[in-house]
């Protein structure tokens, strides 16, 4: 089983399963979800920094989060109909 990325299972704990399912069989699925993680960590950096550009890349950041937890979302969604057959 797969710990790695760990924010996307903390945003959906309740898909763990299926995420760790799509990682293992979706190497696109996997990218998004490092992707993400590696996002929500840049995030969480900028939003701790006091430089003059944090304020900027903390928005650049938020968005892309936003953005890649849609496009996982989807991915879910549309596999689990799929399950209930």
């Amino acid at each position: 089983m797969n710990v790695k990325p760990r924010h996307i299972k903390e945003r959906f704990p309740e898909k763990t399963h299926t995420i760790n399912f799509l990682m293992a069989e979706d190497p696109e699925f996997l990218t998004l979800c490092e992707d993400h993680d590696a996002c929500v960590d840049a995030l969480q950096y900028w939003a701790e920094s006091e430089t003059s550009e944090a304020e900027a890349r903390v928005n650049e950041y938020r968005t892309l989060v936003r953005e890649l937890r849609q496009e996982i979302a989807q991915a879910l969604a549309a596999l689990e109909p799929q399950w209930l057959d």
